[in-house]
């Protein structure tokens, strides 16, 4: 997977390429305030890519978030 930041419109991009080619896009919305965010697909992305996958995509989601609220607050 890779995972983008659009800082001004606080949103993480995160695109996901299947063995077979295929591209999947996932957009998540934050708060700036508070870097709280909704993840609606967590369990389609647990059964087909595994627990592990699915905490690592998070942890990368959540780093981009607390870097644009970084940023925001310099």
């Amino acid at each position: 997977f890779r995972a983008e930041l659009d800082a001004a419109n606080n949103i993480v991009l995160v695109m996901i390429t299947e063995d077979d080619g295929s591209e999947h896009d996932y957009q998540f919305d934050f708060d700036p305030r508070s870097g709280r965010y909704e993840f609606s697909e967590r369990d389609l992305l647990e059964r087909d890519f595994g627990e592990e996958w699915v905490e690592e995509m998070e942890k990368a989601v959540k780093a981009l978030i607390q870097k644009a609220l970084a940023s925001k607050r310099a």
